[in-house]
């Protein structure tokens, strides 16, 4: 905050913007509910900082000068973004829409199975869904709230755990055949394996099954999740997927599970928010609300395993 200490009066540059739009020293002086005199004396203190004129007198009217013509854009962007963003905090708690970032597997495999309640239920909420790839810009994008896959150490966020993610590798019925059926782990030699660029999350189930990963040679790579999943539906080989996000899969018998082996992959789906979100009642109705939808599945997955 030093670097403020010699900095004009803000007024001074109010009276400096209602000058140079109304041309007139009078008009500014009526606007600001001041006398002339002063918006004068404003106008000559901000000059002499400047060290230059910013208007010109010439028979009774007022003209900008170059170095004034230089100054009004900022000036008027300033006060500008000062408007706005006192607006914005002003009516914070006030707004109807929110703005969820997910990731387009999420999203596709997950939550929109699940968005038609949440309008029943809302009907009168402006949902808007911001697709990211786990990079966060809550300013920048004018997002509320995100859904993101990693290990909860994002700086300056709030972050809570909303999803264990297990991987399992998972595949269509079809692609099966009787020549190769899919007994143990090591039958997986007799199909191609889907997977992302960095290929870590099949080695590290592979080494869990106790299978040497040299076996296997490196088929389809799809750098988008939610691609990989349909690609899984097609047939298209034997992919390793979070466990509830293609849950709506293998309950319609789309998918299957051919092990009971899965992994963490070392990472969770969070929740990730700046703290200031949770003024938004609709962040904290929309939060509810998911944690709800998870924790309402966990609890089915539990009974199915106790009968």
């Amino acid at each position: 905050m030093d670097g403020f200490k010699e900095f004009p009066s803000l007024n001074f540059l109010h009276t400096f913007e209602s000058v140079a739009r109304h041309l007139s020293f009078t008009n500014a002086a009526k606007e600001l509910f001041v006398t002339q005199a002063a918006v004068s004396y404003q106008i000559k203190a901000l000059e002499d900082y400047l060290g230059v004129k910013l208007f010109h007198r010439e028979k009774r009217k007022v003209f900008l000068s170059e170095e004034g013509q230089k100054l009004l854009p900022s000036v008027v962007s300033g006060f500008q973004g000062i408007t706005d963003c006192l607006e914005n905090i002003r009516n914070y708690d006030a707004e109807d829409t929110i703005v969820v970032g997910v990731g387009s597997s999420f999203s596709a495999n997950w939550l929109v199975h699940r968005l038609g309640a949440f309008y029943q239920k809302y009907p009168e909420v402006n949902l808007h869904l911001k697709f990211s790839n786990n990079e966060l810009d809550f300013v920048a994008d004018g997002t509320d709230l995100a859904v993101v896959w990693g290990k909860g150490d994002w700086q300056g966020l709030m972050s809570e755990q909303l999803m264990v993610v297990e991987f399992t590798p998972v595949c269509s019925p079809e692609l099966l055949n009787k020549t190769h059926p899919l007994k143990t782990p090591e039958d997986l030699v007799h199909y191609p394996l889907l997977h992302d660029p960095d290929y870590n999350i099949w080695q590290e189930w592979l080494e869990e099954a106790g299978i040497p990963e040299r076996k296997y040679k490196r088929r389809t790579v799809i750098r988008d999740s939610n691609v990989l999943i349909h690609s899984t539906l097609d047939g298209h080989g034997i992919a390793l997927c979070p466990v509830g996000i293609v849950q709506e899969y293998l309950d319609s018998g789309r998918l299957i599970r051919p092990f009971d082996l899965s992994i963490t992959g070392g990472g969770f789906y969070y929740l990730v928010y700046p703290e200031k979100a949770l003024r938004k009642p609709l962040v904290r109705l929309f939060k509810t609300w998911l944690i709800s939808e998870v924790t309402k599945i966990e609890w089915q997955e539990t009974s199915q395993e106790s009968f």
